[in-house]
């Protein structure tokens, strides 16, 4: 008995130890990345704008009382000329729209983006940050992942801001056959034909181009490309000393652009071009060094919204 006891502890300490390093390797272990390029930068004239302020909209999370939690649903900013929300998080009927895969491909996205799923749904959230949702002027998406453009199904019809590239990732069927945007969701963006959102060749920061939603330099953005061809980043500008930039899944938390370290293998998969994908977290590095009071907001990097937002989600935050 004893004997038998004995071995039962061995073969649970050799699975304990086996499952420690699969969860290591699969989301603790990150490569090192090459710099970005040395690339001049474009300083911003940056006013303070009253009325102005970011509202953190936390629709789902896992692991928040730990480093690694993770957050989903967006940012609502709030202009004089209209409000902006930035990402959507997942729909609240999310578990039926992925019932139409294959069984693999259904856990996969019950396993990962599925553990996201909004705990209330968006309208209800951005009623509780003092939004009326079918007064929003605009919705913008870093990317149109299914976990980020899935809760607009929810919202009463408005503008979506994206560009061509990535409106023709949404519509192609291969894409959609992979799961990483859902037909569904279609019914509620613009057409490829008919982009709501183009960049001009006019420098911003450290990037080549960008588009000044409101013309007074309070919400930029830029182009992110690799996570997805048509990838962007949105600068929120409340002041010159309050400032962020959301950058969507361009990096999955903050050891991205701290350590200029590529994804785990358990979210690689999701780049669309993985090389460039890396380029684009290499910039966000230079970014984070040449700007060191800038805040870099991953889309699911609860840490670094906690620093932005100390008030937690439904906070909002103004210039200082």
């Amino acid at each position: 008995m004893f004997r038998l006891l004995k071995r039962l502890v061995l073969l649970l300490f050799v699975l304990v130890a086996i499952g420690t390093a699969a969860f290591y390797l699969l989301y603790f272990r990150r490569t090192s990345l090459p710099p970005a390029p040395s690339h001049g930068r474009a300083v911003p004239a940056i006013a303070r704008l009253p009325g102005l302020s970011a509202c953190w909209i936390e629709t789902g999370k896992t692991f928040s009382r730990f480093s690694i939690g993770m957050t989903a649903g967006g940012i609502l900013v709030k202009h004089p000329a209209g409000d902006l929300l930035i990402d959507a998080g997942n729909s609240s009927h999310f578990s039926q729209e992925v019932s139409v895969y294959p069984f693999w491909l259904r856990w996969k996205l019950q396993s990962l983006a599925g553990q996201l799923n909004p705990a209330v749904p968006l309208p209800e959230m951005l009623r509780r940050a003092g939004e009326d949702p079918a007064k929003l002027r605009w919705a913008i998406l870093s990317h149109v992942h299914l976990d980020h453009a899935g809760g607009l199904t929810d919202l009463p019809r408005l503008t979506v801001l994206m560009t061509r590239e990535e409106l023709l990732f949404a519509y192609d069927p291969e894409a959609q056959a992979k799961g990483y945007v859902l037909a569904a969701y279609t019914t509620v963006l613009p057409k490829p034909s008919a982009p709501t959102l183009q960049f001009n060749p006019k420098p911003y920061e450290i990037f080549d181009e960008s588009a000044d939603l409101y013309r007074d330099g309070s919400v930029v953005v830029v182009p992110l490309r690799g996570h997805t061809p048509g990838s962007a980043g949105i600068f929120v500008n409340l002041s010159p000393t309050r400032r962020f930039l959301y950058v969507g899944d361009s990096v999955d938390d903050e050891r991205g652009f701290d350590e200029r370290v590529g994804k785990p293998l358990l979210l690689r998969d999701s780049d669309n071009d993985p090389a460039l994908a890396n380029q684009i977290v290499s910039k966000l590095n230079q970014l984070h060094e040449k700007v060191p009071g800038l805040a870099i907001l991953p889309a699911h990097g609860r840490s670094a919204y906690k620093k932005f937002f100390p008030a937690g989600p439904l906070s909002c935050v103004s210039a200082q």
